[in-house]
């Protein structure tokens, strides 16, 4: 592996990280999921620490397949401290990564894929409207408004009692207050922003969302469909999987089968985190990097 910048037309670059295994077969670029992740899955704005998406670039290598991934903006800055990303940018910075590996001598030559997890699936699938890849492959990815689905998980909790009833009220104001902002047009400077959701942390503020990347969601920016545009897409779900909507494994299975291009893939024992969730200790659930290796080598013929 080696630590490269990322470097951006308009902006400071991005660290990353470029590991190109001997006899590569193709090169994929790795998406996280929403959050200000590092390379790795570490969010140290908010004290979260994770390997994810080392292990799977690791994993990915040992199949013969190169990755990038890279640093997002922000994921540097202390908690809850103003963050000005845009859904725009997010897919500019994707846009910078796949020129990257086109690029350099090692992945030139490669079918590219990109390959996203969660809030990442969904921006490689809208990237893939508009670049050109090798496949899309979409990993635990919510189907349909982010936005939705957090009102979504605020209703789950006021069928319980106590303390976590009172969170789900607290997290249902937030939605519909911010719903309000963004139905009159309103738009919040990222202090304003952080003054408002404050008083909401933990339910469900977490201290490094955007104000202008929440109104994207809300206005559906990120609906795509790449298989329109003649681009393979695999789209693999979790059977545990307790972060989506009830059926969101069936609504993908539903869109799937009405497309020639996109294959979908169930794996029952598999969470949210692309984990194996029958094992108390995290690991990279086996079936998924199976799923994707082998599904990208088919479509490297």
């Amino acid at each position: 592996m080696q630590g490269i910048e990322l470097k951006l037309p308009t902006s400071p670059a991005l660290g990353a990280t470029l590991a190109v295994p001997e006899s590569a077969s193709a090169a994929a670029l790795i998406v996280q999921g929403s959050g200000v992740h590092d390379r790795d899955g570490n969010m140290p704005a908010v004290g979260f620490r994770s390997t994810l998406y080392k292990r799977v670039a690791r994993e990915l290598a040992q199949r013969g397949i190169g990755t990038l991934r890279f640093d997002k903006r922000g994921h540097d800055r202390p908690a809850d401290s103003p963050q000005d990303y845009t859904v725009p940018q997010r897919l500019d910075d994707l846009r910078a990564g796949l020129k990257l590996l086109r690029e350099d001598e090692r992945t030139q030559a490669l079918p590219l894929f990109v390959i996203g997890h969660s809030e990442g699936a969904m921006l490689v699938a809208k990237l893939a409207e508009t670049e050109q890849v090798a496949g899309v492959v979409s990993l635990a990815a919510p189907f349909g408004n982010t936005f939705e689905l957090g009102k979504e998980r605020a209703r789950r909790l006021l069928s319980l009692s106590g303390a976590q009833q009172a969170k789900g009220e607290l997290a249902l104001e937030y939605y519909e207050r911010l719903e309000a902002f963004f139905k009159e047009g309103a738009r919040l400077l990222p202090e304003e922003y952080v003054e408002f959701a404050l008083p909401y942390k933990g339910a469900p503020y977490q201290g490094w969302e955007s104000y202008e990347w929440l109104a994207a969601h809300w206005a559906h920016a990120l609906d795509a469909d790449p298989t329109a545009k003649g681009v393979p897409m695999l789209v693999v779900q979790g059977g545990r999987d307790a972060r989506l909507w009830p059926d969101n494994p069936q609504r993908w299975q539903d869109w799937c089968e009405s497309r020639a291009l996109a294959d979908y893939i169930l794996i029952e024992h598999m969470g949210h985190d692309l984990n194996d969730a029958r094992q108390k200790a995290f690991r990279v659930d086996d079936d998924v990097l199976t799923a994707t290796g082998d599904w990208v080598a088919r479509h490297t013929k």
